[in-house]
């Protein structure tokens, strides 16, 4: 972790140097050092999604959890997305993608609704 906190502060460095020298260039240092953390974020998610896949093969929460870590993987994926609109100075455009994944998220997770609502409907008539 400790690695990964000085990349960040390595990069915030050189952003700093570089926005009071040549601006244009401190954006794609940002997205580089974005691009960085990320690819180090996934290699940290491997193993906890391996442990997911083996819960999901064991139990009949499978489904489930399933959606959850579909849900979890759009939500980092626009989350990062939206970050690097930010800090390209596109709020706008970051928002709105935000935006879209709740939507995606929302429609990923109607069948889970749906079976709730039966689950509740049976429990009603029990």
């Amino acid at each position: 972790m400790i690695k990964y906190c000085g990349v960040a502060l390595c990069a915030l460095a050189a952003i700093l140097i570089l926005r009071a020298e040549k601006s244009e260039f401190a954006g794609y240092v940002s997205l580089a050092a974005s691009v960085i953390l990320l690819g180090a974020a996934l290699t940290t998610f491997l193993p906890m999604m391996e442990y997911i896949k083996g819960i999901m093969s064991k139990t009949e929460f499978g489904p489930y959890l399933e959606t959850l870590t579909k849900a979890l993987g759009i939500t980092l994926c626009v989350q990062v997305a939206s970050d690097i609109c930010r800090d390209l100075g596109e709020g706008a455009l970051g928002a709105r993608l935000e935006l879209i994944g709740k939507a995606e998220i929302l429609l990923l997770c109607l069948p889970l609704i749906s079976d709730l609502l039966e689950l509740a409907a049976h429990l009603i008539k029990i």
